[in-house]
């Protein structure tokens, strides 16, 4: 009597299911190499006080009608969106040469405390 197709299909599926399974258990076994690198980058905010037109890299550009909107003093900003293209460096020397920029908005959006949702862009220049 000759074998079924279905039943040698079947030996050979259950064949490479033993394997493959103990393929498996044999790679848990194995030691996986840790990440060997850190990503370090720092995001250097200089907010504009209305002297430091020159080197500042954020600015108030819409706020209340009873706000400062030429700096931002005191605790309270409600409703200030203040907008940024700040320099981002590989240490926290605002004077290294810059990687990259983190562009984006500040929306300050709470008034009981100092809070603010941001939406940030980072484009770093790759070399």
């Amino acid at each position: 009597m000759e074998p079924s197709t279905s039943f040698i299909l079947t030996l050979l599926f259950f064949f490479f299911l033993l394997n493959s399974s103990s393929v498996e258990s044999m790679n848990k076994n194995k030691k996986l190499p840790k990440p060997c690198k850190t990503l370090t980058l720092y995001f250097h905010d200089i907010i504009y006080d209305g002297t430091n037109a020159g080197n500042a890299t954020s600015a108030i550009v819409a706020a209340p009608a009873w706000a400062n909107r030429t700096t931002l003093s005191g605790l309270m900003h409600f409703g200030d969106v203040v907008v940024f293209d700040d320099p981002i460096t590989t240490d926290n020397n605002l004077h290294s040469p810059a990687v990259g920029r983190a562009q984006g908005l500040y929306l300050y959006d709470r008034k009981e405390v100092f809070t603010a949702t941001t939406r940030v862009l980072i484009r770093l220049q790759l070399h």
